[in-house]
Protein backbone atom coordinates (compact mmCIF):
# COMPACT_ATOMS: atom_id res chain seq x y z
CA UNK A 1 0.00 0.00 0.00
CA UNK A 2 1.44 3.38 -1.00
CA UNK A 3 1.01 6.72 0.68
CA UNK A 4 -0.71 9.68 -0.95
CA UNK A 5 0.75 13.12 -0.32
CA UNK A 6 -2.37 15.33 -0.25
CA UNK A 7 -0.36 18.43 -1.15
CA UNK A 8 0.61 17.12 -4.58
CA UNK A 9 -1.26 15.85 -7.61
CA UNK A 10 0.62 12.52 -7.55
CA UNK A 11 -1.78 9.62 -7.25
CA UNK A 12 -4.80 11.45 -8.64
CA UNK A 13 -4.76 9.42 -11.84
CA UNK A 14 -5.74 6.32 -9.88
CA UNK A 15 -8.40 8.07 -7.80
CA UNK A 16 -11.56 9.86 -8.83
CA UNK A 17 -11.37 13.54 -7.89
CA UNK A 18 -14.72 15.28 -7.50
CA UNK A 19 -15.11 18.78 -8.86
CA UNK A 20 -15.83 21.52 -6.37
CA UNK A 21 -18.84 23.77 -6.83
CA UNK A 22 -18.15 26.86 -8.93
CA UNK A 23 -17.12 29.82 -6.80
CA UNK A 24 -19.20 33.00 -6.52
CA UNK A 25 -18.14 36.48 -7.67
CA UNK A 26 -18.55 38.14 -4.25
CA UNK A 27 -20.15 37.57 -0.83
CA UNK A 28 -22.25 40.71 -0.49
CA UNK A 29 -25.88 39.92 -1.26
CA UNK A 30 -25.32 36.18 -0.97
CA UNK A 31 -26.97 33.58 1.27
CA UNK A 32 -24.15 32.43 3.56
CA UNK A 33 -24.36 29.14 5.40
CA UNK A 34 -22.59 28.67 8.72
CA UNK A 35 -21.97 24.98 9.44
CA UNK A 36 -21.24 24.02 13.06
CA UNK A 37 -19.72 20.53 13.19
CA UNK A 38 -20.59 19.94 16.86
CA UNK A 39 -17.30 21.03 18.45
CA UNK A 40 -17.67 23.20 21.58
CA UNK A 41 -15.56 25.96 20.02
CA UNK A 42 -17.44 25.95 16.70
CA UNK A 43 -20.47 27.84 17.98
CA UNK A 44 -18.57 30.86 19.37
CA UNK A 45 -16.30 30.99 16.30
CA UNK A 46 -19.34 31.08 14.02
CA UNK A 47 -21.15 33.61 16.25
CA UNK A 48 -18.24 36.05 16.03
CA UNK A 49 -17.78 35.34 12.32
CA UNK A 50 -21.50 35.91 11.70
CA UNK A 51 -21.32 39.36 13.32
CA UNK A 52 -18.25 40.36 11.34
CA UNK A 53 -19.69 39.07 8.06
CA UNK A 54 -22.97 40.95 8.67
CA UNK A 55 -20.98 44.16 9.10
CA UNK A 56 -18.76 43.56 6.06
CA UNK A 57 -21.55 42.25 3.80
CA UNK A 58 -24.73 44.05 4.90
CA UNK A 59 -26.83 42.75 2.02
CA UNK A 60 -26.10 39.09 2.80
CA UNK A 61 -28.39 36.70 4.68
CA UNK A 62 -27.39 33.77 6.86
CA UNK A 63 -28.47 30.24 7.74
CA UNK A 64 -26.91 28.01 10.39
CA UNK A 65 -26.77 24.24 10.63
CA UNK A 66 -25.42 22.70 13.82
CA UNK A 67 -24.58 19.06 14.40
CA UNK A 68 -25.19 17.78 17.93
CA UNK A 69 -21.97 15.81 17.80
CA UNK A 70 -19.29 15.69 15.15
CA UNK A 71 -19.75 11.96 14.60
CA UNK A 72 -23.31 12.51 13.30
CA UNK A 73 -22.01 12.62 9.75
CA UNK A 74 -20.94 8.96 9.96
CA UNK A 75 -24.63 8.14 9.59
CA UNK A 76 -25.42 8.38 5.84
CA UNK A 77 -28.88 9.82 6.57
CA UNK A 78 -27.46 12.58 8.75
CA UNK A 79 -24.77 13.34 6.18
CA UNK A 80 -27.47 13.52 3.49
CA UNK A 81 -29.35 15.95 5.76
CA UNK A 82 -26.42 18.37 5.44
CA UNK A 83 -26.75 18.31 1.63
CA UNK A 84 -30.52 18.73 1.98
CA UNK A 85 -30.05 21.71 4.34
CA UNK A 86 -27.72 23.43 1.86
CA UNK A 87 -30.26 22.98 -0.94
CA UNK A 88 -33.35 23.92 1.08
CA UNK A 89 -31.68 27.05 2.45
CA UNK A 90 -30.62 27.95 -1.11
CA UNK A 91 -27.11 28.71 0.07
CA UNK A 92 -24.69 30.53 -2.19
CA UNK A 93 -21.65 29.68 -0.02
CA UNK A 94 -20.91 27.90 3.25
CA UNK A 95 -18.27 28.31 5.96
CA UNK A 96 -17.68 25.33 8.26
CA UNK A 97 -16.16 25.31 11.74
CA UNK A 98 -14.05 23.87 13.14
CA UNK A 99 -11.19 21.47 12.61
CA UNK A 100 -9.05 21.40 15.72
CA UNK A 101 -8.50 17.72 16.40
CA UNK A 102 -8.17 14.63 14.25
CA UNK A 103 -11.74 13.37 14.20
CA UNK A 104 -13.43 16.78 14.19
CA UNK A 105 -11.27 17.84 11.24
CA UNK A 106 -12.14 14.60 9.45
CA UNK A 107 -15.87 15.01 10.04
CA UNK A 108 -15.77 18.67 9.06
CA UNK A 109 -14.39 17.61 5.66
CA UNK A 110 -17.32 15.20 5.37
CA UNK A 111 -19.79 18.01 6.13
CA UNK A 112 -18.15 20.38 3.66
CA UNK A 113 -18.16 17.62 1.05
CA UNK A 114 -21.92 17.19 1.58
CA UNK A 115 -22.45 20.92 1.03
CA UNK A 116 -20.25 20.91 -2.09
CA UNK A 117 -22.40 18.03 -3.38
CA UNK A 118 -25.35 20.44 -3.15
CA UNK A 119 -23.47 22.74 -5.56
CA UNK A 120 -22.44 25.22 -2.85
CA UNK A 121 -18.84 26.48 -2.50
CA UNK A 122 -17.34 25.86 0.93
CA UNK A 123 -14.40 26.76 3.11
CA UNK A 124 -13.51 24.99 6.34
CA UNK A 125 -11.94 26.80 9.29
CA UNK A 126 -9.07 24.69 10.58
CA UNK A 127 -6.47 25.09 13.33
CA UNK A 128 -3.08 25.26 11.60
CA UNK A 129 -1.93 22.23 13.60
CA UNK A 130 -4.55 20.14 11.79
CA UNK A 131 -3.97 21.37 8.24
CA UNK A 132 -2.48 18.04 7.13
CA UNK A 133 -5.43 16.21 8.71
CA UNK A 134 -7.76 18.37 6.61
CA UNK A 135 -5.85 17.74 3.39
CA UNK A 136 -5.52 14.01 4.00
CA UNK A 137 -9.14 13.44 4.97
CA UNK A 138 -10.50 15.56 2.14
CA UNK A 139 -8.45 13.92 -0.59
CA UNK A 140 -9.01 10.44 0.86
CA UNK A 141 -12.66 10.94 -0.13
CA UNK A 142 -11.67 12.50 -3.47
CA UNK A 143 -12.42 16.15 -2.66
CA UNK A 144 -9.76 18.91 -2.92
CA UNK A 145 -11.67 21.02 -0.37
CA UNK A 146 -10.64 24.57 0.47
CA UNK A 147 -9.83 25.72 4.00
CA UNK A 148 -8.46 28.61 6.06
CA UNK A 149 -6.08 28.27 9.02
CA UNK A 150 -6.05 31.91 10.19
CA UNK A 151 -9.40 32.05 11.93
CA UNK A 152 -9.28 29.46 14.72
CA UNK A 153 -7.13 28.00 17.45
CA UNK A 154 -7.87 24.71 19.13
CA UNK A 155 -10.61 24.85 21.77
CA UNK A 156 -10.74 28.68 21.96
CA UNK A 157 -14.25 29.74 23.00
CA UNK A 158 -13.57 33.28 24.22
CA UNK A 159 -15.43 35.68 21.91
CA UNK A 160 -12.84 38.45 22.38
CA UNK A 161 -9.93 36.18 21.47
CA UNK A 162 -11.82 34.87 18.46
CA UNK A 163 -12.62 38.44 17.37
CA UNK A 164 -8.90 39.26 17.51
CA UNK A 165 -8.18 36.31 15.19
CA UNK A 166 -10.90 37.28 12.72
CA UNK A 167 -9.06 40.29 11.33
CA UNK A 168 -10.10 42.07 8.12
CA UNK A 169 -7.25 40.20 6.39
CA UNK A 170 -8.61 36.87 7.63
CA UNK A 171 -12.10 37.74 6.39
CA UNK A 172 -10.57 38.64 3.02
CA UNK A 173 -8.75 35.27 2.95
CA UNK A 174 -12.00 33.41 3.71
CA UNK A 175 -13.74 35.38 0.97
CA UNK A 176 -10.91 34.52 -1.43
CA UNK A 177 -11.46 30.80 -0.85
CA UNK A 178 -15.13 31.25 -1.81
CA UNK A 179 -14.57 33.51 -4.84
CA UNK A 180 -11.21 32.53 -6.39
CA UNK A 181 -11.73 30.52 -9.60
CA UNK A 182 -11.21 26.77 -9.40
CA UNK A 183 -7.91 25.20 -10.37
CA UNK A 184 -7.80 22.25 -12.78
CA UNK A 185 -7.49 19.88 -9.82
CA UNK A 186 -10.52 21.48 -8.13
CA UNK A 187 -12.47 21.07 -11.35
CA UNK A 188 -11.67 17.34 -11.30
CA UNK A 189 -9.33 17.58 -14.27
CA UNK A 190 -6.62 14.92 -13.94
CA UNK A 191 -3.03 16.02 -14.54
CA UNK A 192 -1.46 14.91 -17.80
CA UNK A 193 0.83 11.93 -17.78
CA UNK A 194 4.43 12.99 -17.45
Amino acid sequence: MGLLDPTTTAGYDSQEIHALAPRVDELNGKRIGLYDNGKMAAEPVLEVLHGKLETQYPDSTFATHAKEVKQDVQDPEKLAAVTKWAREEELDVCIGAIGDCGSCTKFLTWGMQAVEEAGVPTVGLVDEGFELDWQTNAIERGWPLRYNTDAVRSEVRDHDLIAERLTPETLDAIEDELTRPLTDKEQGIAPRDR
